[in-house]
């Protein structure tokens, strides 16, 4: 009996050092796939024994060779000289108990700098005295390079963008006072003395002058749109709506017209202000120009969702538009140059490009002598 029991211990402690044999082996491995695939390197410094201590993928990243003994006074020439410092102070911290995750250049053991993500944390015994550090890095070289290509072009598309606003608000102060002129001259101009091809040539004239006023106020509104405050904000449409024909009927342009609004559906929208008003803004006003000799103005604005997409609708009852027309102004690639000089055309191109920006669309319908209907996909 005793014998067997013996065997019985015997094969119970066989058994169970073989589980934690394999348990140390399920664990090496899973630390050495982890290592090799997040190509992280693991490194440590025993203050005790007063040793520093890096593992085999820690000694590939750095290149090290073989036989090459890491200490604490040859560690400092694996950081590049411009990060030595900070390193150097990160590792103090450290010694103090406070952790740190950290972004710096490093160096390969023949000097090739890359840059790395690092972290590190205090070792403590027992008695919660610190008895060293450990962390690890990982080389980030091929990422930061194009985080830096990324910021380099967000840069020279800002100062790009910057001077285009600069460029429009040259242009459209120096243009006003030319305008202003060339409208009075044409004014001033008596069409009863004129011959029928002076009279012509007067009228025509008018009608440059006021393309360019049209040309102008969108010049203005591009620069007057620049400075904008673009963080998005809730905004209730339909006080949004009332404060956008508020303003059109106390401007020059007035034209008489009966509203039909619902935004029920959709009562409020998440978007940049200035963005919003100016898109309403302009198609209300299109609408009014583009009035049919016939028949009253009417304008429907609305809101509806869809699909889990959010939309705003103003449709109208006036002229329309061809088909030729719609095909340019909802083209991205503008190949046709019809309508370059239309300021309807213009003022669309604008409402389109904060469409646009804010990750929506815009959807034309129309026909000749029926109206047109413009759809702004919001979110």
């Amino acid at each position: 009996m005793l014998l067997k029991r013996r065997n019985r211990f015997s094969v119970f402690t066989a058994k169970k050092d073989t589980s934690n044999y394999l348990n140390y082996l399920c664990d090496s491995f899973r630390y050495s796939d982890i290592s090799n695939g997040t190509a992280s390197g693991c490194w440590g410094v025993d203050f005790i024994k007063k040793q520093s201590h890096l593992d085999l993928q820690a000694r590939k990243l750095l290149n090290i060779p073989p036989d090459y003994s890491i200490s604490l006074k040859n560690g400092y020439r694996f950081f590049d000289l411009q990060d030595l410092e900070k390193a150097s102070t990160l590792f103090n911290v450290c010694s103090q108990g406070e952790s740190f995750k950290t972004e710096l250049r490093m160096r390969t053991f023949q000097g090739k700098t890359f840059y790395a993500r690092a972290q590190g944390k205090a070792i403590k015994n027992e008695l919660g005295d610190i008895i060293g550090i450990r962390g690890v890095f990982q080389n980030i070289e091929a990422e930061k390079k194009q985080e830096l290509k990324l910021l380099k072009s967000l840069k020279y598309t800002e100062e790009h963008n910057k001077w285009l606003y600069q460029l429009s608000h040259i242009v459209s102060h120096n243009l006003h006072a030319q305008v202003c002129n060339l409208q009075l001259t044409s004014k001033l101009m008596d069409v009863e003395t004129l011959t029928k091809d002076q009279e012509e040539l007067v009228t025509n004239i008018k009608n440059i002058s006021h393309n360019l006023e049209c040309t102008l106020a969108h010049l203005t509104t591009i620069a007057t749109l620049h400075n904008v405050d673009k963080q998005a904000k809730y905004i209730v449409i339909k006080e949004l709506f009332q404060e956008v024909v508020q303003e059109i009927k106390k401007s020059t342009f007035q034209q008489r017209a009966i509203y039909y609004t619902e935004f029920s559906e959709v009562e409020f929208i998440k978007y940049i202000p200035a963005y919003l008003k100016n898109i309403l803004s302009r198609l209300i006003i299109n609408a009014l120009k583009n009035k049919h000799p016939e028949r009253e103005c009417e304008i429907n604005v609305f809101t509806y969702e869809e699909n889990r997409k959010k939309f705003l609708v103003v449709k109208d009852n006036g002229i329309g538009l061809p088909q030729d027309k719609i095909d340019y102004l909802v083209s991205k690639t503008r190949t046709s140059h019809s309508y370059v000089e239309d300021e309807y055309g213009l003022g669309i191109f604008l409402i389109k490009s904060q469409i646009d920006a804010m990750g929506g669309s815009l959807m034309i319908e129309s026909k000749l002598g029926k109206g047109a209907k413009f759809t702004v996909q919001l979110q």
